[in-house]
């Protein structure tokens, strides 16, 4: 009897065994070869998009820090635009999630991975407005104390100007210059609109902005500000009356009053143009 048992024995251990390699096979083949493609193809997804999020964090990145700057741009609306291009771009960056644990589950997050993505037009978008914003930044450097050089260099050419003269400390009518809170600079600017012989005066500076105009320069948009509303006492004021004047960034841009409105605002507008025209 015990001799039966032994030689059952051995084929009791062969049909374990057997039932072992064939449970083996199952769940490798059924189950574990599945999970690890499953896993192989969701990182693979992760990875490209990983990769395409980080183009556009870096895009984001550089769109942030020009944001966070202590520049002031010359039109507000930038910032905003800006603003609103970078909270886009974060909304429409894909997320990773952490990988599932049933296979199935991994599949279905990785078709979601999958899926096409293309952030080609919001990184470009962010690009045009960060650029718009660094250069209204740069513009309203140009017109923050501007320079005497810069504000003559910048009116040659422009119609309805024939010639310009800056003040100095021995020629200035006002006495203002360089003086707490006065202009740092001023030129003044004779217009063909104008009969040149019905201004008294030996000069461009002596005739003042009545032959045609007149660029102020001051330190501060504080002190453009109170010259620009001093001039607003005089507006209307017949003989006094000194012409129209508005304010650019640290400017006053003036002109003569003997134009008429229409000429007036066309070459203040010219002025403008050209003082802001990035180069």
């Amino acid at each position: 009897m015990e001799e039966k048992k032994k030689s059952k024995l051995p084929w009791v251990i062969i049909c374990i065994v057997i039932l072992a390699v064939i449970g083996g096979c199952v769940w490798y083949f059924q189950y574990k070869k599945p999970h690890d493609e499953a896993v192989s193809k969701f990182n693979a997804a992760a990875k490209q998009v990983n990769k395409s999020n980080t183009e556009l964090e870096e895009a984001i990145s550089s769109a942030t820090a020009v944001l966070d700057s202590d520049g002031v741009p010359y039109d507000e609306a930038t910032i905003n635009d800006l603003t609103v291009a970078i909270s886009e771009a974060n909304t429409s960056k894909r997320k990773v999630p952490e990988i599932p644990e049933k296979t199935e589950e991994i599949k279905k997050a990785t078709k979601s991975l999958l899926k096409p993505l293309d952030y080609d037009s919001v990184i470009a978008n962010l690009a045009e407005k960060q650029t718009a914003l660094e250069n209204s930044i740069a513009q309203m450097a140009q017109i923050t104390n501007p320079s005497g050089d810069f504000v003559i260099q910048r009116l040659q050419g422009i119609e309805g100007i024939s010639a310009c003269q800056a003040v100095t400390e021995d020629h200035d009518p006002n006495g203002n210059l360089n003086k707490q809170g006065g202009y740092t600079a001023t030129i003044y600017f004779s217009s063909p609109w104008i009969n040149q012989d019905e201004v008294y005066g030996g000069d461009i500076v002596d005739k003042g902005t009545e032959c045609g105009g007149a660029v102020e320069v001051y330190a501060s948009k504080e002190d453009a500000e109170n010259r620009n509303a001093y001039l607003s006492n005089f507006d209307g004021a017949g003989i006094l009356n000194s012409g129209s004047h508005v304010v650019l960034g640290t400017i006053v841009i003036r002109t003569s009053s003997k134009l008429t409105a229409t000429q007036q605002n066309d070459l203040t507008q010219r002025v403008t143009d050209n003082l802001i025209k990035l180069e």
